[in-house]
């Protein structure tokens, strides 16, 4: 018996089959994509995600504050082209309220790939001088990352972000 709209066997009926043909590639896909997903996942969702959205409003007023009272001047230096697998220095100056060098100061540099956390490190700063920190970097992946620049003196920390791409030669 040959296919045609006048079969009363669905498997024979050209509309059955479309239909079925259509629900088929619709289920793949959407294995496709979950397979995808999570093979691919970057990990960017942090493990303690619902108490820090519980504390998100206070931390953030805690640290408008902080910023607020510190009134430190924080500037990160990037060179204006960064070449992957090459070396590149990385600098921060901060300056106090009264625009002084920030003295018994540490600082920590944390990169991270909005598309892979897997590439992501964290650096202490060197002193370099008074109030200026360094950090020697090679980034291993071309891309875009993003860089999280923290000063500490004692219990006050602010820290500061910039978006970088890293060229290939």
């Amino acid at each position: 018996m040959a296919i045609s709209q006048s079969s009363n066997t669905a498997l024979r009926n050209p509309w059955f089959l479309a239909a079925m043909g259509f629900i088929s590639v619709v289920v793949l896909v959407n294995i496709v994509f979950i397979t995808s997903a999570i093979s691919t996942n970057p990990g960017l969702v942090d493990k303690n995600y619902y108490e820090k959205g519980r504390n998100f409003e206070d931390s953030v007023q805690q640290r408008k504050d902080m910023v607020q009272r510190l009134n430190w001047d924080m500037r990160i230096q990037v060179p204006d082209e960064i070449v992957m697998n090459q070396p590149t220095t990385i600098y921060l100056n901060v300056a106090d309220s009264a625009g002084l060098p920030l003295e018994n100061a540490t600082a920590s540099l944390h990169a991270y790939r909005p598309s892979d956390a897997n590439a992501d490190f964290t650096l202490d700063m060197t002193p370099y001088a008074p109030g200026i920190f360094s950090a020697d970097v090679r980034f291993a992946l071309r891309g875009i990352w993003d860089l999280k620049v923290a000063a500490f003196q004692g219990e006050d920390n602010i820290e500061i972000r910039r978006r970088i791409s890293v060229e290939t030669n």
